[in-house]
């Protein structure tokens, strides 16, 4: 089978079909990797991201579909409606493995459709759909009504729900139906509603074979072996996923807590899922095939004023965001909380860390009633949280200015910049970083902007190593963790199971799906390679080191509890570090032309 990429254009309602070189898959691998190559070559400088011009990509990978354990990862890439930059997001789910049994490596989508439609793909053919019926729909339901009937096993789908459709800035895409899975960050969702795109649908029956089968079984053997050693964490997750990490994560110091003025939550008991599992009774499920280890949960409420809510989580992010970010211990309100997020098609990240900031503006004064429709924002309010996502999900009212995101919202309160908790203009992920110096400078140098996930999460290895204050070594270290996550999403796989896809396992499962050798030191190079590519397009849209910032509250402001008191992030030192690692310009802080032409990307 060819790698083959589907162009389509909705102004024109055409679509056509090109191959990608192999030697485009060999450098960027595919996923996140092949967006970013695409990405660049297909979107102009200066394009505004919710015009025609900008596109939006989605990218399969050798992995996908394969029986390879771990591997029900999509990614898509865009340029940002929230941050104006490069953006890339993760899904789990089947849509990359129906992708490649439908002929396709990616699907890149440009233009603008005059009313909705929504694609239905199957094994190379491509049909125009009138979607103005599912517009309003909720992003679940809406999928059920695309895929005329088939099952997810069928056939894969993706939709945007009325967040998207109302422009909402940091808007998600949801796939897998009610499984709720969720492409989060950055508003692709956004992007999706301005092409007046409703979802798409993609089913194929094509067979996707490892070019070297022992070699891939080898590698299937290596990784059974690599999981068998982590049954505690694999158990972990499976009863309790991300959710049971609440406690510890406040423990350590670094649960961001009332608009991140904390990094400890007093109520966090009340939100760890190992600790109210008895209360909050959920069950497993699987968020796609060939995972081993689910670590998804739902939960239906059977009691309280919450009761009938029911979701696919909440997961530790939205625990973070709209729980202890907004003062709240209510397990159940943020379950309700997590439904409308997931049915609207909204980030819960930047929705809570946003009604976080707003609350912080309330109690100080700096808005008031007249400003928010009469709702009291304090912390600790389940229900003016509650009430404020449903206004921000409708764009009315108050709701209407925190849909466009902290960073606008911030320019317009005078004297909030400084507890304005985003990075590059996305909102922070939930890793209070003042006393983790890796962390801190992920956050600042992250292409997409305030992602925890983009460069492989240093705050666990930190602490594990004992370098949670460091300075020197750190640009190494978040170097080499990004270099890992960066593979992870491109091949693509489950970026949980680190320990399990080491580098030697990963050259190997690389090895027998092209069917040629592969080192650790080649998997290396390209996830610099991708990292440098990435870099590259906001180079290009202007960006330098002085980009590369953290909110005045961590670099200003010493932490107040923890195991780190009185620490504030020494976030030029750490940028220092971080260039000289990457061999970069140290006063641009972007990738020199040498270089570029030494990693062959095409400046």
């Amino acid at each position: 089978m060819k790698n083959q990429l589907l162009r389509v254009d909705l102004t024109r309602r055409a679509c056509e079909i090109e191959e990608i070189p192999d030697k485009v898959l060999r450098n960027f691998l595919g996923g996140r990797g092949l967006g970013s190559y695409l990405l660049y070559h297909s979107v102009p400088v200066k394009t505004d991201p919710l015009g025609a011009e900008n596109h939006i990509i989605f990218t399969a990978g050798p992995a996908s579909g394969t029986n390879l354990f771990f591997s029900p990862k999509v990614n898509v890439t865009t340029k940002s409606p929230l941050t104006g930059i490069y953006l890339y997001s993760i899904s789990s789910g089947s849509f990359a493995h129906q992708m490649r049994k439908a002929g396709f490596w990616a699907i890149d989508i440009s233009g603008t459709a005059e009313s909705p439609v929504h694609l239905r793909i199957n094994n190379g053919e491509v049909e125009f759909r009138d979607a103005t019926s599912l517009w309003g729909t909720e992003t679940g339901e809406a999928q059920q009504m695309m895929n005329g009937g088939l099952s997810q096993r069928e056939a894969a789908t993706l939709t945007i729900g009325p967040a998207g459709e109302r422009l909402i800035r940091y808007a998600a895409i949801m796939s897998e139906g009610n499984l709720y899975r969720a492409f989060g960050r950055g508003g692709a969702g956004c992007v999706m509603g301005a092409k007046k795109l409703k979802g798409i649908v993609v089913s194929g029956d094509w067979k996707i074979e490892a070019s070297d089968r022992e070699k891939y079984e080898d590698a299937r053997k290596a990784i059974t072996a690599n999981l068998a050693e982590l049954k505690t964490f694999s158990e972990d997750r499976r009863n309790y996923g991300t959710a049971g990490n609440t406690r510890r994560n406040s423990q350590q110091g670094f649960l961001p807590t009332r608009n991140w003025k904390q990094g400890q939550f007093e109520g966090v008991d009340k939100l760890d899922a190992k600790v109210n599992a008895a209360e909050w009774p959920r069950k497993s499920i699987v968020c796609g095939p060939f995972c081993p280890s689910p670590c998804s949960h739902y939960i239906e409420l059977e009691k309280g004023p919450y009761r009938g809510a029911h979701t696919c989580g909440p997961e530790y992010e939205t625990l973070y965001s709209l729980g202890s970010n907004c003062g709240i211990d209510k397990y159940d309100a943020l379950v309700a909380a997590d439904q409308i997020c997931d049915q609207s098609g909204l980030d819960s990240m930047s929705a809570g860390v946003a009604i976080g900031f707003a609350m912080e503006c309330f109690e100080r004064g700096l808005i008031g009633l007249e400003d928010t429709d009469g709702i009291e924002l304090r912390f600790g309010d389940d229900k003016a949280m509650i009430t404020i996502l449903k206004k921000i999900v409708d764009r009315e009212g108050f709701g209407n200015r925190l849909a466009e995101g902290v960073r606008k919202l911030s320019e317009e309160i005078k004297g909030s910049a400084d507890f304005a908790m985003h990075a590059k203009g996305m909102e922070l992920g939930g890793y209070e970083c003042r006393g983790l110096t890796g962390q801190a400078l992920q956050y600042a140098i992250s292409n997409i902007g305030g992602s925890h996930h983009a460069y492989g999460l240093p705050a666990l290895t930190e602490i594990g190593e004992g370098t949670r204050l460091n300075i020197e070594g750190k640009g190494e270290q978040v170097k080499n963790l990004a270099t890992g996550r960066i593979i992870a999403d491109s091949l693509p796989f489950c970026s949980f199971l680190r320990a399990v896809f080491n580098m030697p396992t990963v050259a190997g499962v690389i090895s027998a799906l092209r069917g040629e050798p592969w080192t650790v030191e080649d998997v290396k190079k390209v996830g610099y390679r991708i990292q440098c590519q990435e870099r590259l397009f906001n180079m290009r849209e202007g960006l330098t080191r002085q980009d590369d910032i953290l909110p005045p509250r961590l670099l200003n402001e010493p932490k107040p509890d923890g195991p780190t008191p009185g620490a504030v992030v020494p976030l030029e030192e750490l940028k220092e570090e971080y260039y000289r690692a990457m061999n970069w310009d140290l006063t641009t802080g972007n990738p020199p032309d040498a270089l570029l032409a030494e990693l062959e990307i095409e400046p």
